[in-house]
């Protein structure tokens, strides 16, 4: 019986391919600096195989304007390939055409 696995990925995995299994969790880790009120959402056209479970977030370093890393997990929905996409924005304002992304394949099995 194969037990759950957690797949990290990062910054540095940017445009890459990841593959997971039924089961497993893919953790993204994102630099962020949530005191300019930016933060990584899951974008509208995101793959509909893997839904967000959670959200939390490293500890600021003491002063303002200091970045953390920003930690989505997530969940398969369902076996086969697409395309994770994440942007970086303001909630409250509208989407902007140069703001910044983060894509990911995926893969699962």
């Amino acid at each position: 019986v194969a037990s759950a696995a957690t797949k990290v990925v990062t910054d540095a995995d940017k445009g890459g391919t990841v593959q997971i299994k039924m089961g497993d969790v893919l953790e993204v880790r994102l630099s962020s600096n949530p005191t300019t009120g930016y933060a990584w959402y899951v974008h509208k056209q995101s793959t509909t195989l893997l839904k967000l479970t959670g959200q939390s977030q490293t500890q600021a370093a003491p002063g303002l304007g200091k970045p953390i890393v920003q930690i989505l997990n997530f969940a398969p929905t369902g076996k086969g390939t697409g395309v994770l996409l994440l942007h970086y924005v303001r909630s409250w304002e509208n989407s902007d055409p140069n703001e910044e992304q983060f894509s990911l394949h995926v893969t699962i099995e």
